[in-house]
């Protein structure tokens, strides 16, 4: 294939990095805000419910955590996938140490993942804060036996 090829495929894949790493960020946010809804939603309408079904409520905040979660991974995979045959093309086209993924203070900051790992930490953070949010509420607000059958009725 041409140069001129590599050269537009790779400004495209730029183009859809940039992309998920807002989508990424926009999730994130999403996230956040869908969760602490839920939340409150939970605590101020759960007792309205009966027969068990109430327990099976104070699950959705973690069931929409765990669903951004898989959603920000999948993101994230497909990006770093992106990254990948960047790198392979800037190898190919650019001088050493030139390029978007090649240049020194790009492999700095890749060596480094404390925004990566700061980021991972906060998805963490959320995902353990709603199981904990679930497990306070069915221990708090049932019995043993109407937690199991609040659940299995509805399995």
């Amino acid at each position: 294939m041409s140069e001129p090829f590599h050269i537009a495929e790779y400004n495209s894949l730029k183009a859809e990095i940039l992309l998920k790493m807002k989508q990424i960020d926009d999730s994130f946010r999403f996230m956040l805000i869908a969760v602490a809804a839920s939340m409150s939603w939970t605590l101020t309408n759960y007792r309205a419910f009966s027969g068990g079904v109430y327990v099976l409520l104070f699950f959705i905040p973690l069931f929409i955590s765990l669903c951004f979660t898989i959603y920000i991974v999948r993101l994230n995979k497909s990006m770093l996938w992106r990254t990948a045959y960047i790198r392979e093309v800037e190898k190919r086209y650019a001088d050493d140490g030139t390029g978007w993924e090649s240049s020194p203070l790009h492999k700095a900051q890749v060596n480094k993942r404390t925004s990566f790992a700061s980021a991972v930490a906060l998805i963490i953070t959320v995902d353990l804060i709603t199981a904990a949010f679930a497990a306070y509420m069915v221990f708090t607000n049932t019995t043993a036996v109407e937690a199991v059958q609040g659940l299995a009725s509805h399995i």
